[in-house]
Parts: C-alpha cells; structure tokens; sequence
C-alpha cells in the first residue's frame, strides 16, 4: 500500500506533522506521502470532497478541527465529546473522524511517570486542546480537573456536566489554588509561545508542591514556564511528545496498522535528542 496523507490548516506552513509521519513511516518501512496543504475556510467543502476520492486520511489543525465534523460520515464517542476532530481516516469514500489529542497527552505524562487516574489536574485555559486534554482526563479517572480561564462559560463547557470539573478565573491561579493543590499542571493556553509576545505574569503559582507539569507549547523548546519549573526542581516536559503520540495514534487510525506506540515515540525522540531539529 501507497498511502496517501495530508495535514491541513490555515496557516498550514509551520506544521510539524510532515516530518513527523514522514519519520513514522520510515520506522515502520511504511511506502506512503504525506503533504501539508493549506485550506481556507471557503475551500473546506471542495478539499472534502477531493480528499474523500483521493487521500486515505488526514489530519486537520487551526481553525477547521470543528468544521470538518459534518461532513464526516461517522465520529468517534470521544472526538464528538471534545467537538473536535484532528485525524480522519477514509476507507471507500467513507470518513471517520477521530481526536488523538488526549492520547498524545497522557502518553506524554506516562513518560514522565504521571497519568490522570486518581490525579487532580490543573488545566490552564479553555481552547480547543483544554477541551481534548479535560475530557480524556476525566474519562481516565481524573479525581478532578481545575480549569483555570478567562471565559468562565467557555470553561464550563470543558467539563461536559461532570461533577469533578472545576473552573476558577485565570486571575486566581496561585501557588495555594494550583501548585500546591495539583498532580498534573497542563498549560494548555499560547503563553510563552514563540511570536505571540505574551507570557504569565509570574509563576508563583508553582510554588507549595512538586506538582508534573507539561506545557503544550513547542516552539521555543524551552518556554518561561518550564525554565521557572526546573529553577523549582519540578519534573517538566514541553509539547513535543505529546504532538509525537498524538501523530502515531492518527497514523495507526490512517493506516490501521498494529505496532506498539511507545517504540517509534522513542525511536523519534531518538532521532531528535536535542528536540532543536524540530525548530
């Protein structure tokens, strides 16, 4: 099998995900291509339609991980629980949409020696990966899950009605509501991201406890937020492996191909042992 993958988004050229499925199907002697082709919002329908006759998948990133939901056939439980769709696999012209993105992260965390079951999760912010991150926490086992944001409703929405979700003004994040508290710290908002020019404030909220923390954002490698953790001697991790994970488990939906996540994960990071390739 030749197969044939795409990633599309607008913007579209910083994207990560060619190298990456391209580095998985060399590891796995995998025959294939996979391009990133730019779609904007008024073109979505005719790249639907192009890709349902012609591609055997893709991946889908900012701003079309909703879009693309109608026009799927059929929807995992879990991506139609976050509202969001990154990976669509088609067989026959017909398309499955899926969200790995929790995958990813918990296969992030697992690395680090963490995992959701019995955790309290702080999460910072309420997008479109807050949403993916909150419910394969709770669907995991989470004790709970604190959301801290600026968009309460937003918030709210996160946690699907569950009991065990909480949200807190963004204003209120510190060290007694959050370091102190928390298992798990995910940053799931753009602060620290390279080109956006906003960062915290202050990381206080570290502070009172040895929480794990991962920070979604991969470019810069090091982020304030992580440096500010190591100062701290918290364990710590950036957004790449979850992006890694997060691209295996979509290339097993694309492929359906059974191998086991954790060896091409290492054999990536191997590849990769500074983490400044990817930059």
């Amino acid at each position: 099998m030749n197969w044939k993958l795409a990633v599309i988004g607008d913007p579209i050229a910083h994207s990560l995900s060619p190298v990456i499925q391209g580095q998985i199907m060399e590891i796995l002697g995998v025959s294939g291509e996979y391009k990133a082709v730019h779609v904007k919002a008024e073109e979505l329908a005719g790249f639907m339609e192009y890709a349902r006759e012609n591609l055997h998948g893709f991946n889908v990133t900012i701003p079309h991980k909703g879009a693309v939901i109608p026009f799927l056939d059929e929807i995992d439980p879990y991506a139609q629980s976050c509202g969001a769709v990154n990976t669509v696999r088609i067989r026959d012209g017909k398309m499955t949409g899926f969200n790995t993105d929790g995958d990813g992260i918990r296969a992030a965390l697992q690395q680090m020696g963490a995992d959701f079951a019995g955790s309290r999760v702080a999460l910072l912010g309420a997008g479109g990966a807050a949403r993916s991150i909150c419910r394969k926490a709770l669907n995991c086992g989470a004790e709970s899950v604190r959301i801290f944001c600026r968009n309460l409703e937003k918030g709210v929405l996160l946690t699907g009605g569950d009991s065990r979700g909480e949200v807190l003004p963004f204003s209120e994040l510190s060290a007694e509501n959050c370091g102190g508290w928390a298992d798990i710290v995910i940053n799931a908002t753009p602060l620290g991201m390279e080109g956006i020019g906003q960062d915290f404030a202050d990381f206080s909220f570290l502070d009172n406890g040895k929480p794990f923390v991962c920070d979604i954002v991969y470019k810069p490698a090091e982020t304030n937020l992580l440096k500010a953790c190591r100062e701290r001697g918290i364990t710590c991790k950036n957004g790449l492996d979850m992006l890694v994970y997060q691209a295996v488990y979509a290339f097993m939906h694309f492929t359906g191909l059974s191998f086991d996540p954790d060896t091409v994960a290492r054999r990536i990071a191997a590849d990769n042992p500074t983490q400044h390739s990817w930059l």
